[in-house]
């Protein structure tokens, strides 16, 4: 299935690449953290992000490395959060798909989001890794993926304990077989309370989509 196992080397090299970044100041510009202010802590669950108990349920199955998908999450996310999501109508639920064209880098990514978790940051290190998925596989070595997490101001040792243990591997490899038992084929693969959106990019066909399951009073 494409999943990466991560050598000592290649740990070691991505350690003295975050010590040099943070003593030089060598590294892209320090990504300012997306604002869930709006978001009640009690509602950031992992990679769930709503009222447990919300109405509707918006699936969105992805790939970090997949251009569709960071531009899902440049284009809907937003309205989907300030619309929808603030006000308890919506639950989203991020689940992993990393496509084989895209391995290693699409499933390293995914078991970083996870150790990302580990330490009540997931959407902020989600959105953090789409913003390089246009700089293509390099934005996607263990290196990079480390100093994503220490810019957001997480526990480096933690952080990269979690990833060269491949802590998650297995959170992994179950939501890929998941996805193709389901018949996803694609990714974004967008449904709005199990059924799949047409077009995931088009933020309006996902508002008329939420809006016809929302209860009538809402």
């Amino acid at each position: 299935m494409g999943i990466y196992l991560v050598g000592g080397a290649v740990v070691l090299a991505g350690l003295i690449a975050v010590i040099l970044a943070v003593a030089t100041g060598s590294s892209e510009s320090t990504a300012v953290a997306p604002d869930y202010s709006g978001v009640p802590s009690a509602w950031q669950n992992r990679n769930t992000l709503g009222d447990p108990e919300a109405p509707v349920t918006v699936q969105a199955w992805e790939d970090f490395r997949c251009p569709a998908c960071a531009a899902f999450n440049q284009r809907v996310k937003p309205g989907l959060v300030d619309n929808y999501i603030v006000s308890g109508q919506v639950k989203l639920e991020f689940h992993h798909f990393p496509l084989q064209q895209h391995e290693p880098g699409a499933s390293l990514a995914a078991q970083a989001s996870e150790c990302a978790a580990d330490q009540g940051q997931f959407w902020p290190y989600h959105d953090r890794v789409f913003q390089a998925t246009a700089s293509g596989p390099s934005a996607f070595l263990m290196e990079r993926l480390i100093e994503y997490a220490v810019e957001l101001g997480m526990d480096a040792d933690t952080f990269t304990s979690c990833m060269t243990n491949q802590s998650h591997l297995l959170t992994i490899s179950e939501s890929l077989q998941a996805a193709r038992a389901a018949g996803h084929n694609s990714t974004p693969t967008v449904l709005v309370n199990g059924v799949r959106v047409a077009n995931p990019l088009d933020y309006e066909a996902i508002s008329a989509a939420v809006d016809s399951q929302l209860p009538s009073d809402q």
